[in-house]
């Protein structure tokens, strides 16, 4: 398909949209790139619901929270959560595009669970790490990269020459979604009632490190 062809030889099939914007693209993107993608992904969900099931323990234990503030507090980081990809989805449009905005955002995300972990230390635990963690370098970090990631897969194929491979790619997509969702649901509170909430916040951090190394290597 020469009208397809790319003068990069790394990337050699080209698109041209109706801005006149060229693009180019991997002959065979799960292996160049989207398999770096769908890593992140998996490794993000896992953490953060290796996360979610034991916030409210861990706020009634370290927070001195009862159960109704415990809840009210996990609705307030949620809602942030859910707010926050509007504010990156605007960013990665207007100033920084998808990549940087993933990176930013992936990075306040660590910096959370980091903060997190050591609060979860209870010679050094204080209630501003907690507040500082969740309801705003997590729930920044989370909601921010929510946005972006699933675009930026996609924008990986070829509007033409990878037509069939788009929709596999979805189906991939969520299934590291549901693959990560689980492994983290479960191995988490295990670690808890077996080890610590340090122990089960330090592998959720480690994780989700992974994940940020496995994006930036692709």
């Amino acid at each position: 398909m020469p009208r397809f062809s790319s003068e990069q030889s790394s990337k050699p099939l080209s698109w041209t949209d109706a801005s006149g914007n060229t693009y180019s693209y991997y002959e065979h993107p799960f292996l160049k790139s989207v398999i770096f993608i769908l890593g992140q992904e998996l490794c993000e969900r896992l953490a953060y619901y290796g996360l979610t099931p034991n916030l409210q323990t861990f706020l009634k234990e370290f927070a001195g929270m009862d159960d109704s503030g415990a809840n009210s507090y996990i609705s307030i980081f949620n809602s942030i959560i859910y707010l926050t990809p509007l504010v990156s989805a605007a960013l990665s449009d207007t100033i920084l595009g998808l990549y940087v905005t993933i990176v930013i955002f992936s990075l306040i995300y660590a910096c959370g669970l980091v903060l997190l972990t050591l609060s979860a230390i209870e010679s050094i635990s204080e209630q501003w790490m907690i507040d500082v963690a969740l309801l705003f370098l997590i729930a920044l970090g989370a909601g921010g990269i929510k946005s972006c990631v699933n675009i930026m897969g996609a924008q990986q194929f070829h509007p033409e020459h990878h037509k069939d491979l788009i929709t596999r790619y979805y189906t991939y997509f969520y299934a590291t979604i549901n693959v990560g969702s689980i492994i983290g649901g479960i191995v988490s509170p295990i670690l808890v009632q077996e080890c610590s909430f340090f122990v089960a916040f330090l592998f959720i951090t480690i994780v989700f490190l992974c994940a940020c190394v496995v994006f930036l290597s692709g």
